[in-house]
């Protein structure tokens, strides 16, 4: 499951635009200009400043995209040795921002156990904020985790919704196999009460703060 789902996200933020940290190298600069961007900084091979702007913007004003970059360094472990622990704190102030990948990244964590303490139950509450907001990847994240006969956090319905929304919305690698799977252990019941769930379905509009009352390991 755990590896599983970490290649999900590993494919998910390629598709988003990650920075393909193997050819960062080859882009060193010289001096950083002060009113260049971390983002620019980073592609010029100035890490140590890139994140020194980075780590300022989050202690300043909470931005939510630069604590995403710090949590994917220290995730990726190319630019500095991988701690998961840091990736997730990074990651946490990021989803709490509203950012969807650090949403996304941080219930892979918790589904895992990777940095964080294993917790189905957190790991749903950060895929379902970026899953209301219609991406399909967090939905698919979002079933899996309801489609678990035996979790307490079971529940058939919304697992079917959350499948189907995700082949509706275009997941690549969807093949409708947990989908099917799973409907053969729903009834009739059951599996009309999910689709009338997903055709009346409608996505948040924009990313919006969110705290998980739980508190984070």
């Amino acid at each position: 499951m755990g590896t599983r789902q970490f290649a999900r996200k590993t494919c998910f933020l390629l598709a988003v635009g990650l920075p393909l940290w193997l050819t960062q190298f080859a882009h060193a600069g010289t001096e950083p200009g002060a009113a260049e961007s971390p983002a620019d900084l980073f592609d010029r091979g100035l890490y140590d400043e890139a994140m020194t702007r980075w780590r300022k913007a989050v202690d300043t004003t909470k931005d939510a995209e630069a604590a995403f970059r710090l949590g994917d360094i220290y995730e990726a472990g190319a630019i500095v040795d991988e701690n998961l622990e840091e990736a997730a704190k990074w990651y946490l102030i990021a989803a709490e921002g509203g950012h969807a990948k650090a949403q996304f990244a941080l219930a892979a964590f918790y589904q895992a156990g990777a940095g964080v303490a294993q917790s189905d139950e957190k790991a749903a509450f950060w895929f379902k904020q970026c899953a209301e907001r219609g991406n399909p990847n967090c939905q698919f994240g979002l079933g899996q985790l309801l489609d678990q006969p035996d979790s307490p956090i079971s529940d058939p319905i919304e697992a079917y919704k959350w499948y189907y929304l995700s082949a509706k919305n275009g997941l690549i690698e969807f093949d409708a196999e947990e989908l099917v799977a799973l409907a053969e252990r729903m009834d009739q019941t059951q599996k009309r009460a999910a689709m009338k769930r997903a055709i009346s379905f409608r996505p948040l509009s924009g990313p919006t703060t969110a705290t998980d009352s739980s508190g984070a390991d």
